[in-house]
């Protein structure tokens, strides 16, 4: 009985988790939301980078759960906004790492002065993701929010209900 306990425990903690890492905000407590009534987005212009349909079809979709969230909140879309919205996304690829232990020194039957150091190994390596949303006053060119958050990159990651969930845990602080 003891073990399914533990299985229930860890699949519970696990669920708990979230997908999205480092979920940061920042906000200017100066600035009045209420005063607020239209949005629109800030021209992207890539320079050194090869811009193709995988990566068009991820831009179009944040902007799109961005839209939506900012609908949710009663913001318009307009030509001449009161809101400039700049989404920013990088992928890096990162390397998994673990440590190794004494259990993997090698057997040494030798001379006395043979040490063993631990190491950092490489195990694998990976995409990580990160989506920047900055909210700028355009009347004054002013950032007055801003929203980052880190995942996993994968095929998983860019189909359009998780860019809608990333979206949404974004904008789960922003002030109304």
């Amino acid at each position: 009985m003891k073990p399914l306990i533990f299985l229930l425990v860890v699949s519970l903690a696990l669920g708990a988790c979230s997908p999205y890492r480092n979920v940061k905000t920042k906000r200017d407590q100066e600035a009045d939301f209420q005063s607020y009534k239209t949005y629109n987005f800030m021209d992207v212009e890539l320079e050194g980078v090869v811009s193709d349909s995988s990566s068009s079809m991820v831009m179009s979709e944040i902007k799109r759960a961005v839209s939506r969230e900012m609908n949710n909140r009663g913001y318009k879309l307009y030509g001449k906004p009161d809101l400039m919205i700049n989404v920013g996304l990088v992928v890096q690829e990162k390397a998994q790492t673990r440590e190794t232990d004494i259990r993997e020194a090698p057997r040494y039957i030798g001379q006395r002065r043979y040490s063993w150091k631990s190491e950092t190994v490489e195990v694998g390596r990976y995409k990580e993701g990160t989506l920047t949303l900055d909210v700028v006053d355009s009347r004054v060119n002013k950032l007055i929010w801003q929203a980052t958050g880190s995942t996993v990159v994968n095929k998983k990651s860019r189909q359009p209900e998780n860019i809608d969930r990333a979206v949404a845990k974004l904008f789960e602080k922003f002030p109304n």
